[in-house]
C-alpha cells in the first residue's frame, strides 16, 4: 500500500501582486515551490508524489523538467485542482492507502512533518495542521464569539485516501477536504507544527526568510 504526496502549486497569486504566481518567487535563492519538492522526495514515508499547476506552467512543461517531477493540470478552483490530483492518483496508484498534501505557498514545510502526519493516519482517517487562535475572534452574525471553540487550519493535512475519495466533491463550497468527511471520521489536529507561515502577501516572504534562517 502506498502513501502519495501532493504539492498545490497551481494558484496564480492575484493578492501577492508580483510579475509571476508568488510560488516562483525566491526565498534564499530557491523557488518557494523548490522547499516543498525537497519535502517531499526527503520524506521516508512519502512513495512518490505529484505537482498540480495552472495550465500555463503545465503545458510548458518547465517544472516538470527542472525539478524531475510528475505533474497535473489543475482546475479553476483550489478544490477542482485536488479533486484533478484526487482522481489521477485513483488511475495512477491503485494500491494508494494514504495522502499527505501542501500548498507551495507553505515553504516551511519538512520531511519530518510529512513523515509524521503519514505515521498518524494508521490510527487516526485525517491529520490537519491546527493552531490555536490567540486574538479576539469577531462574528458578523453574533456579539459573542468564544475563540475557544475554533482553530485555524493550514497544510499539511493528510488523509486515508479511498475515504476522501469517496466524499471529496469539487463543487462544495468548503474549502478544507476534512470538512466534507462524515462527522463520525477520525480526525488529529496537529497543534505542535511551530511556524508554518504561508506566503500571501510580499511581506510575507520576508518573514519566511527569517523563519528558515531561524531553522537552520
Amino acid at each position: 500500500m502506498k502513501s502519495i504526496g501532493i504539492i498545490l502549486a497551481g494558484g496564480i497569486g492575484s493578492r501577492f501582486g508580483a510579475d509571476r504566481p508568488k510560488q516562483y518567487c525566491k526565498i534564499l535563492g530557491k523557488e518557494m515551490i523548490s522547499y516543498s519538492i525537497d519535502a517531499f522526495r526527503n520524506a521516508e514515508s512519502i512513495d512518490d508524489f505529484i505537482v498540480v499547476l495552472d495550465k500555463e506552467q503545465f503545458e510548458k512543461g518547465e517544472i516538470k523538467d527542472r525539478y524531475g517531477v510528475k505533474t497535473v493540470l489543475g482546475g479553476s478552483s483550489r478544490n477542482e485542482s485536488f479533486k484533478n490530483a484526487l482522481d489521477y492518483i485513483a488511475t495512477h496508484y491503485p494500491d494508494c492507502e494514504k495522502i499527505i498534501e501542501n500548498n507551495a505557498a507553505c515553504p516551511m514545510i519538512t520531511s519530518d512533518v510529512l513523515d509524521k502526519y503519514i505515521g498518524l493516519l494508521d490510527e487516526y482517517d485525517y491529520v490537519e495542521t491546527a493552531f490555536k487562535i490567540t486574538d479576539a475572534l469577531g462574528a458578523y452574525d453574533k456579539r459573542d464569539c468564544d475563540r475557544e471553540d475554533f482553530y485555524l487550519i493550514q497544510a499539511p493535512d493528510a488523509y486515508r485516501f479511498k475515504l476522501l475519495y469517496k466524499y471529496f466533491d469539487e463543487n462544495s463550497t468548503l474549502c478544507h477536504p476534512a470538512q466534507q468527511l462524515p462527522k463520525e471520521t477520525r480526525g488529529y489536529q496537529y497543534f505542535d507544527y511551530g511556524a508554518n507561515h504561508k506566503v500571501t502577501y510580499p511581506y510575507d516572504l520576508e518573514i519566511v526568510e527569517i523563519l528558515l534562517k531561524n531553522k537552520k
